[in-house]
C-alpha cells in the first residue's frame, strides 16, 4: 500500500515537472518572439466578430509568456480585449461599460506600449520595428 502510494505521488511529481518544462518561460526575449509572430495583425483594428477573436487569442498568447516587468499592463490589455469581443452594441450599458474599461486601462496600455517599444523596438499601435 504505501509502495503503491510513492508510486502514484512519484507520477503526480514527474507529470507537474514535465508540464512546467513545456511551458514557455516568461522573459521578454520570448515575449519579443511571440510579438513578432503576432504582428502585423496585432497592430490592424480588427472589424469582423472572426478578426476580434483572432485579435483576443493574439493577447491571451502574449498574455501567457509575458514577463513580470509588463506582466499586469498586458493582462489589462488582455482584459480589455476580451470585453471588446463580448460587448452587446445593442445594450448602452454593455458599450457603457467597455468605455470604462478602456479609459481604466488607458495607463497600463501605454505603460505596456512604452515597454514593447524600449524592449522589443517595436511600435504596437503601428507593427513598425523602431528601434536597430
Amino acid at each position: 500500500m504505501r509502495s503503491r502510494l510513492l508510486t502514484v505521488l512519484s507520477v503526480a511529481a514527474l507529470t507537474i515537472a514535465l508540464g512546467a518544462c513545456r511551458s514557455t518561460p516568461r522573459t521578454a526575449q520570448n515575449f519579443c518572439r511571440q510579438l513578432a509572430k503576432e504582428l502585423p495583425a496585432i497592430a490592424e483594428p480588427p472589424v469582423t466578430d472572426e478578426q476580434i477573436t483572432q485579435a483576443v487569442r493574439r493577447f491571451e498568447r502574449l498574455n501567457e509568456i509575458a514577463p513580470l516587468e509588463v506582466e499586469s499592463d498586458w493582462q489589462a490589455l488582455t482584459t480589455l480585449m476580451r470585453a471588446a469581443r463580448d460587448v452587446d452594441a445593442n445594450d448602452t450599458q454593455s458599450v457603457q461599460d467597455l468605455v470604462d474599461l478602456s479609459y481604466a486601462t488607458e495607463k497600463s496600455a501605454t505603460a505596456a506600449a512604452a515597454w514593447v517599444l524600449s524592449t522589443c523596438g517595436v511600435d504596437i499601435a503601428t507593427g513598425l520595428s523602431v528601434a536597430p
